[in-house]
């Protein structure tokens, strides 16, 4: 959690750079659901794209469950109509549609997928499942990351700029929220091992 708050700050002081306040954003949200199953599975090269969708999807059902207060619910109620829902109408972070361009044979399949996706979250916000909501955003985020972890972005602007100025926002929503709610069940149950173990823990006597 320090570790995940000292990210968090740095996007703070990122000031109107959307595409760094969102690089520290994301490192700070991957301090908090990373741990040492994470690192484990990469160091000893075991199918990483199924682990670590599982779990993704199994901590942020963990933060929902946890989410006493509901604030998850209330940010994401607030900012759908607005860049959440961009997002979800942005072809360009979705990842069926990387899949066309790299398959011009399959071109076809990303539009029904992207219709059903979008009708699934807008569906899921009817129904005020939040985990549903969260899941398809950050799937959508997660493809946003890897544009700009990889290269497929643009600095300080062009291609991307839209996606990661609204995913910025979102972010900046949604990971202070999440750190409050793992920091709270913390604080109720610091012995539960619900959230892992940290991936690089501290090795030297010296304080961070």
């Amino acid at each position: 959690m320090r570790r995940a708050r000292a990210w968090l700050e740095r996007s703070r002081q990122a000031g109107t750079e959307d595409i760094e306040r969102f690089a520290f954003l994301w490192i700070a949200f991957n301090a908090a659901y990373g741990n040492e199953g994470a690192l484990r599975d990469f160091m000893e090269r075991r199918d990483e794209r199924n682990s670590e969708s599982y779990r993704f999807r199994t901590f942020l059902r963990n933060i929902v469950e946890k989410d006493a207060s509901r604030i998850l619910e209330r940010i994401v109620w607030d900012e759908f109509s607005g860049p959440i829902r961009v997002l979800l109408g942005n072809p360009y972070v979705f990842r069926p549609f990387w899949r066309s361009v790299w398959s011009p044979d399959r071109n076809g399949d990303w539009r029904r997928s992207f219709e059903g996706s979008k009708k699934a979250a807008g569906l899921a916000l009817t129904r005020r499942d939040i985990f549903t909501v969260l899941s398809v955003v950050f799937d959508r985020l997660y493809t946003l990351r890897n544009q700009i972890f990889h290269g497929g972005a643009t600095w300080p602007a062009g291609f991307g700029r839209d996606q990661i100025r609204d995913g910025s926002r979102i972010m900046a929503s949604l990971v202070p929220a999440i750190l409050d709610i793992m920091q709270a069940d913390i604080d109720c149950n610091p012995d539960s091992e619900l959230w892992g173990r940290v991936a690089y823990p501290r090795i030297n006597p010296e304080p961070e």
